[in-house]
């Protein structure tokens, strides 16, 4: 039996991967989650013997807080190799899992790092001096600047699957099922022109629209009384312990284009409005998107463009168009990748 380390805090980019692959290293192997304050909630379901929490000295963001951190991170991280000694470590990318893997590598443990986005980031990119071994989720994953060779390690990227519901196991045919993902990187304009389009779009279809809508604590509550104001079957809330579920039987995405995200839609095949977060570094989430080969099997509408009109015309085009939405679920099958979970594991036992 052997013993992981998975490494990564804060969003739920990097804990929600490991979490799906700590599941299936416990199968047949012993395995810990070293993680911050942030990203404990991704893993309450997780045994707290299995879980290490690794704090920080100051909860903020920003390079004096992260300089500061650092060996305060660097020697906890220290105390847990000594401890348990792990046969593997792998990092999911994000600040968090700079001074953790430079303390496994200097102690001679065998490192690996994974890169959830198309564009490699800037932790991944520094923690390349030390480690060559990249797994990657994107086919054309790639440094700026840089083309890396990475044919021998894609390996996909571990995502929450919901194996008893049918892809789009809707309750009735004419249901029409919309996914709206905002999350913490939502702001209250993109959720309002959502929510005004959908309705919009209600009032001049023969379809009932069904909408699951993850959204800010801020605007939980406004929602809800709008979309029943609208007479809009509706289920508004901040977090979906069950969006496996709730994507399986889901017609249409609109979110941002998170790694994670957008490899959900590739495996549950399903047509997608992106609006990529415009702050992201090196706008990692446009190149996300991209990789669902717009325009045939996604559109990409940029913050700024985002209105009601984009919007209602983006969903009709779906909602009134059966021979495209075959068309994107047949692409978006041939760009499915085969156990993300198990190529990651067989990868890092085999080196």
């Amino acid at each position: 039996m052997k013993k992981f380390f998975l490494v990564g805090g804060g969003t739920g980019g990097h804990c929600i991967p490991i979490g799906v692959l700590y599941s299936e290293i416990i199968k047949k192997n012993e395995c810990y989650i070293l993680t911050d304050e942030r990203g404990l909630k991704y893993f309450k379901d997780i045994s707290v013997k299995k879980r290490i929490l690794i704090k920080n000295l100051i909860n903020k963001q920003g390079k004096i807080s992260n300089l500061i951190n650092f060996p305060y991170i660097f020697i906890q991280s220290i105390h847990y190799y000594l401890k348990l000694r792990p046969d593997f470590v792998l990092g999911f990318g994000g600040y968090f899992t700079v001074p953790i893997i430079i303390a496994g590598w200097l102690m001679r443990f065998k490192i690996f790092l994974h890169e959830g986005n198309a564009i490699i980031g800037k932790a991944n990119k520094f923690l390349l001096n030390i480690t060559k071994d990249l797994l990657t989720s994107f086919e054309n994953t790639f440094i700026p600047g840089n083309k890396i060779d990475i044919n021998n390690k894609l390996v996909g990227l571990p995502i929450r699957i919901n194996k008893e519901d049918k892809v789009l196991n809707n309750d009735s045919s004419n249901d029409f099922v919309i996914c709206i993902i905002g999350g913490s990187q939502g702001a209250h304009n993109l959720s309002i022109n959502i929510a005004e389009s959908i309705k919009s779009v209600q009032d001049n279809s023969e379809k009932k629209i069904i909408v699951f809508h993850q959204c800010r604590s801020e605007d939980l509550e406004s929602l809800k009384a709008y979309y029943k104001t609208h007479n809009i079957n509706n289920d508004v809330r901040v977090f979906f312990d069950e969006m496996a579920q709730v994507l399986s039987r889901s017609n249409l995405v609109i979110s941002r284009s998170g790694s994670s995200t957008v490899n959900e839609i590739i495996y549950y095949c399903i047509p997608s409005i992106l609006i990529p977060y415009p702050h992201a570094s090196d706008n990692h989430q446009y190149y996300n998107a991209k990789n669902l080969n717009t325009p045939e099997c996604t559109k990409i509408i940029s913050n700024n463009s985002v209105n009601i009109e984009n919007i209602h015309n983006s969903i009709n085009e779906i909602i009134n168009d059966n021979e495209k939405v075959n068309l994107i679920k047949n692409r978006l099958k041939a760009k499915r990748i085969s156990n993300p979970s198990k190529n990651i594991i067989d990868y890092i036992e085999s080196h």
